[in-house]
């Protein structure tokens, strides 16, 4: 099905956009847009596909969109022309009385509010994980219980159960890479000396990882069955939260820059971060189906992750070990 090609525009904008604004212009002049808004006024015409990712994109009565239209999260009011198929993933669609799409809509997850008037020439999909989705296939649906475990491979239908997996490890890949992207283009001075430390320290900061989780954890849960200091609780699991992913996406700007300098390209910080841990999710979810390999791989980055964290305060300075090597 031609929907699922404008899934493209995703992986060649994270490998060769700079996203230091919320919209860059995707392959074949097409546009992304990740957490901001973007509009194409009437008479206008976009030369390519629009990907939006957790954001909101509107096109006014008169515009023409030449490719096709994806969603991922966020809002998208078509009221132009669409020359080719809508997919969206969650979210919301609105199609507008003045709206005309030339192939399908496909929505998964997704809300679809279609006035009477909107003009789909192909077929409307809508599949959500309550009901099952529809492949689009006579006679075959993938049932509710097997979407709910996504997270585990290879079982009921098999080759249907792997391919649920696979997007759905995809999509979470996604989903911390654009985290990535944000936390470093806010914090990039924290978050590069957490990765530093992370990488000229692992040992250590794996040791710190795994005492403060199996500490930390025990803690929280005495403190959340009480009730004066119940809310202390809510505080620590906020901050151990805080620490692991900010120790992840440290990891990932880590690899992030490595692949720069194996590539030979200038990529700003929130790229390399996004890249970098792009990649790095994606092998751990990958190493998920040899038994216990992932699980053992991604705890052990966790825990470095998180070391590192807290060896450096939250980003805040250098650890002793790092200040001493750059001292050097």
């Amino acid at each position: 099905m031609k929907a699922f090609k404008i899934a493209m525009p995703v992986v060649l904008f994270l490998a060769l956009a700079v996203p230091v604004t919320a919209y860059a212009s995707g392959p074949a002049d097409g546009r992304v847009v990740i957490g901001g808004t973007y509009t194409l006024e009437t008479g206008k015409s976009l030369n390519g596909d629009l990907v939006v990712i957790g954001g909101a994109a509107t096109t006014q009565p008169g515009s023409r969109v030449l490719g096709g239209v994806a969603l991922i999260g966020g809002t998208l009011q078509i009221a132009g022309e669409v020359e080719e198929d809508i997919f969206a993933l969650g979210g919301i669609v609105t199609l507008e009385p003045t709206a005309v799409i030339h192939g399908d809509v496909i929505a998964v997850g997704a809300i679809v509010n279609r006035s009477d008037l909107a003009r789909v020439e192909g077929q409307m999909t809508e599949g959500t994980f309550d009901e099952g989705f529809n492949l689009g296939i006579p006679g075959i649906i993938i049932p509710r219980g097997q979407i709910e475990r996504l997270d585990v491979p290879l079982r009921g239908l098999a080759p249907f159960d792997f391919l649920f997996t696979v997007g759905w490890s995809v999509m979470k890949s996604l989903l911390l890479a654009g985290l990535a992207v944000l936390v470093v283009m806010f914090w990039p001075e924290r978050t590069a000396r957490v990765s530093r430390s992370a990488t000229s320290q692992p040992v250590v900061a794996f040791l710190i990882g795994l005492v403060t989780v199996l500490f930390g954890v025990t803690l929280i849960v005495v403190l959340a069955i009480t009730i004066c200091l119940s809310p202390l609780s809510l505080i620590g699991a906020l901050l151990l939260g805080a620490g692991v992913i900010l120790g992840w996406v440290s990891l990932g700007l880590a690899v992030g820059w490595r692949m720069a300098q194996a590539f030979k390209r200038d990529w700003h910080p929130a790229t390399q971060a996004g890249l970098g841990t792009l990649l790095l999710s994606l092998v751990v979810f990958a190493l998920t189906v040899i038994p216990c390999l992932g699980l053992v791989a991604g705890t052990i980055l966790w825990m470095i992750g998180l070391g590192a964290a807290l060896l450096t305060r939250f980003g805040g300075q250098d650890s002793p070990a790092t200040s001493a090597v750059q001292a050097v």
